[in-house]
Parts: C-alpha cells; sequence; structure tokens
C-alpha cells in the first residue's frame, strides 16, 4: 500500500512536494500522478495500472482541483460514485480559496480542503501535519 496518492498536473508543486515529503520525519510512500485520466485510470486499476502491485490504494488522496482537461471537482464526483473509492479519503491541495470552489468540493464529497500555503516552510509545516493525521492518528481500513 501507499501512503499518498498526488493527483498534481503543476510539475513545480509536484517537485516540491516531493522534496519536502522526503524531508519529514516519517517515511511516506507516494505516487504523483499529472491527470484526471491517469489518476481515474489508476483508482480503477485499469490500463498500465491493472496489477495492484504497481498500483496499490492509497491511504490519502491529494487532489489538486485545478488540473487541466478533467478537473479534480470531476474526478472527486467519479471517485465518490464509485464503490471502491467511495470512502477513500481525499484531500483537495488548491491554490483556490474560493468559496464556491470550497462549498462545490464538500459538495462532492471531499474530506477536507486545505488551501495551498505561500512559502516553501509553511508548506513543509502542512504536509507534516498532514501526513501525521492522515497517515499516523486517522483510522481507516484497507481498500479493495
Amino acid at each position: 500500500m501507499i501512503d499518498i496518492l498526488y493527483i498534481e498536473d503543476n510539475a513545480d508543486d509536484a517537485d516540491i512536494f516531493s522534496r519536502l515529503i522526503k524531508k519529514l520525519n516519517q517515511p511516506v510512500k507516494y505516487t504523483i500522478l499529472s491527470s484526471g485520466t491517469e489518476a481515474i485510470a489508476y483508482l480503477s486499476g485499469n490500463g498500465s495500472y491493472h496489477d495492484p502491485a504497481t498500483a496499490p490504494m492509497p491511504k490519502l488522496v491529494l487532489l489538486d482541483l485545478n488540473l487541466s482537461g478533467m478537473s479534480g471537482l470531476d474526478i472527486l464526483a467519479w471517485a465518490r460514485s464509485r464503490e471502491r473509492t467511495r470512502c477513500l479519503p481525499i484531500v483537495a491541495f488548491s491554490t483556490s480559496d474560493n468559496p464556491t470552489d470550497i462549498q462545490q468540493a464538500y459538495a462532492e464529497g471531499i474530506n477536507a480542503y486545505i488551501v495551498k500555503p505561500g512559502s516553501y516552510q509553511e508548506t513543509g509545516t502542512l504536509l507534516q501535519r498532514l501526513c501525521q493525521f492522515w497517515l499516523a492518528d486517522n483510522i481507516c481500513t484497507d481498500y479493495k
């Protein structure tokens, strides 16, 4: 099982995430996908992700809402409509602090909504707290 599936189409944000997650006190296994189509293939176990050994279900999905092509909200709606991913913890990790975006994400079934911090240090602190709660403190089951 991986700890975090991060769905992010901005290469700079993905790089920052990778560098910061490696600095955490606890080891975190993660995968970064850059498109909604790829995320749905991964979460449904289709295409190149049909082997559970190479595409295990994550403990947490961090989802950028402002993806090119299929939006994060589209991915969220898809995930909540499927038995396999209905209860999977999904956290919006977005630059948008627009109340309409936040309200829509909760209406679609997001578990939490986090606005990306503006600095490298603040992002590192936030990722530490996210990992502590979602990977250490939160009780969840293994997803199929």
